[in-house]
């Protein structure tokens, strides 16, 4: 068995992070300066059609929630917000960073529609709920099972090992993790997030998905985002093997005031009825997520 201190350092060294493409790079820093105005933003948005056509794609999803069609950059950021304006240019390009195609054991659609049908979740949530980190909880949760990728891509002999154990019924996939390697795919992802410089609170969001009561930065974030992915789940036809056994914890439920059976039910009718007119947009966007 790899030891938990090797697969550490092997995130943390072998993994590159490739620049952010110079428009991406130029919107982030434009976004940190106060005297910057939407206006100037959408300008230098608007000067690539791809970025152009991604960012008005999420500023009319059902889930923002907006009524009326949002046609024109300027106004999308002014809907958005400067934050979550950056952290949608900074997930599509980390989103493209890790995709990789399908083969027998890693299914990339199957692996990215839960991703997105999270990352969306999440967000309305969170605005749901009432909480204010509604960008970083869209982030969180879009990359929250980053560390599936990566087991796949550069620790594939460990990875096949953890496929053939989950065969068993009676083992999950974060037992068969920790069989063969001592830690999960959430910390694994948590090493990485370290690795590519995101905030404490992002890091932890991450490795403690599956754990969120030992959450210490940003416990709320850390909430939503597991009860984002066990919806996804839910509201799945077909989820994913490394989260058919995802459930609620409890306790976080009672966290969010989401304990109640028939208010949680009534989340669900909607966010799946959102989903259907949401997924089609989001799938076509991250799936050739290229800035």
């Amino acid at each position: 068995m790899l030891s938990p201190d090797f697969i550490r350092d092997k995130v943390q060294t072998i993994i590159q992070l490739p620049a952010l493409p110079a428009i991406a790079e130029e919107v982030v820093e434009m976004v940190e300066n106060p005297k910057v105005s939407a206006s100037m933003i959408g300008k230098v948005i608007s000067t690539d059609q791809g970025l152009t056509t991604k960012v008005l794609k999420i500023a009319n999803s059902a889930f923002y929630g907006f009524p009326k069609k949002i046609s024109t950059v300027d106004f999308a950021i002014i809907v958005l917000g400067f934050d979550a304006l950056r952290e949608i240019v900074v997930s599509i390009s980390l989103v493209s960073a890790l995709q990789k195609k399908s083969d027998a054991t890693f299914d990339v659609k199957k692996f990215w529609d839960h991703a997105i049908f999270s990352g969306v979740i999440a967000r309305r949530l969170a605005r749901d709920l009432g909480y204010r980190v509604s960008g970083e909880v869209f982030v969180g949760a879009l990359l929250h099972d980053m560390g599936i990728s990566i087991l796949h891509q550069y620790f594939n002999t460990e990875y096949r090992k953890i496929i053939e154990l989950v065969q068993d019924p009676n083992i999950t996939w974060r037992q068969a993790e920790e069989s063969v390697l001592g830690v999960t795919h959430a910390e694994i992802g948590g090493w990485l997030a370290e690795r590519w410089n995101f905030p404490p609170t992002l890091v932890e969001a991450v490795a403690k998905h599956h754990t969120p009561l030992d959450a210490v930065e940003n416990p709320e974030l850390v909430s939503l985002i597991h009860c984002a992915d066990v919806l996804a789940v839910r509201l799945s036809d077909d989820p994913a093997e490394f989260d058919r056994e995802a459930e609620f914890n409890p306790d976080v439920l009672q966290r969010l005031q989401l304990d109640d059976p028939m208010l949680m039910e009534g989340y669900m009718t909607t966010y799946r009825n959102i989903l259907q007119s949401d997924m089609r947009q989001f799938e076509s966007m991250f799936t050739n997520a290229k800035v």
